[in-house]
């Protein structure tokens, strides 16, 4: 008899692992069910994509069409232009005026070059008296700051090379 209740337990367990089989199934099923429903979703959205990028190339490429086209026409406008011939025809009353304008530009022209060059004159004497002051002053001679530091430079380099051959020569004349 023990054999036949060992038997009932068992089988009572695995149906009880069956049925929470079953659950786990039933949830694992819902579970790929929702996923399956999101890809559905994904790929949808990258149909609807892929149908805007191909509307978006078909009105680039009618965009660059009508840009070439423009500039085809901008081309042969200026072509086209080329040959047309302009006339002017003076009488002697627009000559008159003409030459009187002229006249008055050339006078106005001369005035302010005169004018220009009166200022360069008086600028350049305001500099050869204000060099001549610096020079008669006798201040010395001034160097810009580049300079300055170079010729340092070279000064204290020309003074540690010399102190180093003092040193040495004292050095050699005393250890020797």
């Amino acid at each position: 008899m023990k054999n036949k209740y060992d038997n009932l337990v068992e089988n009572i367990n695995m149906q009880e692992e069956i049925a929470e089989q079953k659950d786990n199934l039933a949830e694992q099923l819902s579970q790929v069910t929702t996923d399956v429903e999101t890809m559905k979703g994904i790929v949808n959205q990258l149909v609807q994509a892929k149908d805007d990028l191909q509307k978006i190339v078909t009105a680039v490429i009618a965009a660059s069409k009508c840009t070439d086209n423009s500039v085809n026409a901008i081309v042969k406008a200026i072509l086209d232009s080329r040959k047309v011939v302009f006339t002017n025809k003076l009488d002697d009353e627009t000559i008159t005026q003409l030459q009187a304008k002229y006249s008055d530009y050339s006078e106005k022209e001369e005035g302010m070059l005169n004018q220009h060059r009166k200022k360069i004159g008086d600028a350049l004497d305001q500099n050869e008296k204000r060099c001549y002051e610096i020079i008669s002053k006798g201040d010395g001679v001034y160097f810009g700051r580049k300079t300055f530091i170079r010729l340092c430079t070279v000064f204290f380099i020309s003074f540690g090379i010399i102190i180093a051959e003092i040193v040495l020569g004292v050095l050699k004349l005393f250890v020797l």
